[in-house]
C-alpha cells in the first residue's frame, strides 16, 4: 500500500479519496485529496481526520497480511486415519537426514542438501545443537538455526528441526559445558554400583527446566522467523532418549521411588486402555497385581518400565515447554530393541516397543514415537509403531539400496506420514555411496509427485506396495488382488540382491480398471477372477507422471511395446482394463 496527500487550497471542507492500482506493480495507492481554506481550525479537523484514514488503512493492510500467513503444521487424527496437514493439505514427508556434524558447518549442509534436492525429496531433517545454541546461561545463539532455514528455502525443501537436547542416543553429549563442568547442580545416572555415568539422571530437575527453557527459546525464535513461510514442519524433541549402558538410574533418590508405589496416573491409564496395549506390555499387565511398587507391578520389565516413565515426563516438559510458545506437531525417536538383551544395550526408558504405553501415557505433549527402522524386519517395527493413537514416521533408517523399497511399504501399507534414511550426504563421497544415492534418488524421482495422490488414497485399502524378497518363494512371483474380481500377477525381473537392491514400487486403483503402477524391476499382469481362466484385455498403457491431481501421459505403448514392464530405471505407467 502507497499512501499519498495532496494538500490544494480550493474549495473548503470537501474531502476525496481516490484508491488507484498500479496494474504492473500490483502496488495500491489511495490518494487523499484535502481541499481546505486558509482556516486553521478547519485544516486541523480535517488533518485529524486524515490520520485516522491512514491507521485505519494500516490496520486492514496489517490484518490481510496475517490472514494470508499459510496455517501451522498439525497433526490431524480423524476416526482411525491420522495425518500430517501442511498448508491445510495432507503432506507426505519423502525425505533424508544429514550426519550430526553438518549443521555445525556451512558448506557441509548446503552440500548435504544439495543431495536432497537432486534426489527430488521434500524434506530434510537437520540437528540443531543444545551446547552451541546457549553456550552459556540464557544467552542464545540462533544462526545454525537460521542456516538451516535459509539452506532448505533455496532448494524448496521442508525442514524437520532435530534438538539435540539432554539425550543424544541414550548419551548427554550435546548438553553445554556449563551443564556437563556443574555436576553438583546438574546430577547425573548412577550405576547399580555407585558409578556415575555420563547420562543426565531424569530426576534433575536443573538441568529439565534448563532443556526446557532452551526449547521454549527455540521454538520462540522458529515462529518468529518462519511464521509466514512454514519451512520448518516438525521438531524432534531429543534424540534417541533414554540410559544407555544402564537399566535405570540407582541414585538413592532413584531407589527410594523405584520401591514407592507405581503411579496411579500410570496405572489408570493402562488399565483403561488395556484392550489396546502394545504386546509386551499388554503379557506383563496380564500377569501383573496392577498395583504396588515397580517390580510388583512389571517384574522383569520393571527398571525399563521406570526409566521410561521419568525419561517420558522429563521430555514432555520440554516439548511442552516449546509447543507453549510455537505449537509445531513433536516427536520422540526410538533405538530400537536388540534381540533379547536387556535394556540397558539399548537405551532405557526410549520408547520402545516395551514401554511405548508409558509414553503415551505420560507424554500428552509428544504427537508420535518415531523408530529409527535399521533392521531388515521393517515390517515387523512399522506394524508395532502403527496404531490408533500412533502414525508411522521413519526418521531414519539404512542409506542402503535393500531398504529404498520400504518407502513405499510405509506409506502404501502403513499409511505411514514419513520416511528418511540417514546420512543421505555420504552420497558425495562417489563409488559405492554415489551408487546407493543412485538408487534412492531412481525411487524418489517417481514417488515425489505422486505423493499427493497417495496421500489422498492412504486408509482406503487401494494402495499396494510391490516387494521382492519379503520370504521364501517371493523374490520372483507376487499376486495382489485388486479392483473387483481382479488379480494383479507381479513377475520380478529384477535379481534379487541384499546389497545392491531389489525390485519395489505400488499400484494405486484410481478407479475401478484404472490403475497407476510405478516402480521397477517387475512385470505385471492382469488375471480375471472370474469366468475363463484367461488374462484381462488391456484398453490403453501409459507412461507419464502426475502434475497435481492431472495426469499427463509422456508415450502410449503399443504394437511390441503392449506390456505392463517396469524395467530398471523408475516408471510411472498407467493402465486402463477392458471388462
Amino acid at each position: 500500500m502507497h499512501i499519498e496527500i495532496s494538500h490544494k487550497p480550493v474549495r473548503a471542507g470537501s474531502i476525496s479519496p481516490n484508491r488507484i492500482k498500479d496494474h504492473n506493480s500490483g502496488r495500491i495507492t489511495m490518494l487523499i485529496c484535502l481541499r481546505v481554506h486558509n482556516n486553521l481550525q478547519l485544516r486541523l479537523i480535517v488533518a485529524r481526520l486524515a490520520c485516522g484514514l491512514l491507521l485505519l488503512l494500516a490496520s486492514s493492510a496489517a490484518g490481510a497480511a496475517a490472514s494470508a500467513a499459510k496455517p501451522i503444521p498439525r497433526i490431524e487424527k480423524t476416526g482411525n486415519s491420522i495425518r500430517l496437514l501442511v498448508d491445510g493439505s495432507p503432506y507426505l514427508m519423502l525425505g533424508g537426514q544429514v550426519h550430526n556434524s553438518d549443521s555445525s558447518n556451512a558448506d557441509d549442509l548446503n552440500q548435504a542438501l544439495d543431495v536432497l534436492a537432486a534426489w527430488h525429496a521434500n524434506t530434510a531433517e537437520v540437528p540443531i545443537y543444545w551446547e552451541t545454541i546457549e553456550p552459556r546461561p540464557g544467552q542464545f545463539d540462533f544462526s545454525s538455526i537460521d542456516l538451516a532455514i535459509q539452506a532448505a528455502r533455496k532448494r524448496d525443501l521442508h525442514l524437520v528441526l532435530l534438538w539435540f537436547g539432554t539425550w543424544k542416543n541414550g548419551e548427554s553429549q550435546y548438553v553445554p559445558e556449563w551443564v556437563k563442568r556443574d555436576r553438583q547442580k546438574y546430577v547425573r545416572v548412577q550405576g547399580p554400583r555407585g558409578e556415575e555415568t555420563k547420562i543426565i539422571s531424569p530426576l534433575c530437575r536443573a538441568v529439565m527446566m534448563a532443556d526446557a527453557h532452551a526449547f521454549a527459546a527455540v521454538m520462540q525464535h522458529v515462529k518468529s522467523v518462519d511464521r509466514t513461510e512454514r519451512t520448518v514442519l516438525m521438531m524432534q524433541v531429543e534424540n534417541e532418549p533414554g540410559l544407555i549402558g544402564v537399566d535405570r538410574d540407582y541414585s538413592d533418590a532413584a531407589n527410594r521411588l523405584f520401591d514407592a508405589p507405581v503411579p496411579n496416573q500410570l496405572l489408570s491409564y493402562l488399565a483403561s486402555h488395556r484392550r489396546r496395549l502394545s504386546a509386551p506390555m499388554a503379557v506383563v499387565w496380564s500377569k501383573s497385581p496392577q498395583s504396588g511398587n515397580w517390580k510388583q507391578v512389571f517384574g522383569e520389565l520393571a527398571p525399563e518400565a521406570f526409566s521410561a516413565w521419568l525419561v517420558s515426563n522429563y521430555v514432555n516438559t520440554v516439548a511442552a515447554a516449546g509447543k507453549q510458545e510455537y505449537p509445531l506437531p513433536m516427536y520422540v525417536n526410538v533405538w530400537l530393541i536388540e534381540g533379547v538383551e536387556r535394556a540397558g544395550m539399548w537405551p532405557s526408558g526410549g520408547a520402545t516397543v516395551n514401554v511405548m504405553d508409558i509414553w503415551k501415557a505420560a507424554a500428552s505433549a509428544i504427537d508420535i514415537l518415531a523408530p529409527d527402522i535399521y533392521y531388515p524386519k521393517f515390517y515387523d517395527v512399522a506394524a508395532q509403531y502403527t496404531r490408533p493413537d500412533n502414525s508411522l514416521f521413519v526418521p531414519e533408517t539404512n542409506f542402503n539400496p535393500y531398504f529404498v523399497g520400504f518407502a513405499y511399504t510405509t506409506f502404501g501399507d502403513f499409511n505411514g506420514i514419513g520416511f528418511s534414511p540417514f546420512g543421505i550426504d555420504d552420497a558425495q563421497k562417489g563409488g559405492r555411496a554415489a551408487i546407493v544415492g543412485a538408487e534412492f534418488e531412481d525411487t524418489y524421482r517417481v514417488l515425489r509427485p505422486l505423493l499427493p495422490l497417495i496421500a489422498r488414497y492412504q486408509y482406503t485399502g487401494k494402495l499396494h506396495p510391490i516387494l521382492q524378497g519379503l520370504a521364501n518363494g517371493e523374490d520372483w512371483k507376487e499376486s495382489i488382488r485388486v479392483g473387483n474380481g481382479l488379480a494383479a500377477n507381479i513377475d520380478f525381473t529384477a535379481t534379487f540382491d541384499p546389497v545392491k537392491g531389489r525390485a519395489s514400487g505400488m499400484i494405486i486403483e484410481l478407479a475401478p480398471d484404472d490403475f497407476v503402477i510405478m516402480g521397477t524391476g517387475f512385470d505385471v499382469t492382469f488375471r480375471e477372477m472370474e469366468g475363463p481362466l484367461r488374462d484381462a484385455e488391456l484398453i490403453s498403457i501409459e507412461e507419464g507422471t502426475f502434475q497435481g491431481d492431472r495426469w499427463v501421459p509422456s508415450r502410449l505403448l503399443n504394437g511390441d511395446e503392449a506390456h505392463v514392464s517396469l524395467p530398471e530405471k523408475s516408471t510411472i505407467l498407467r493402465v486402463r482394463v477392458l471388462r
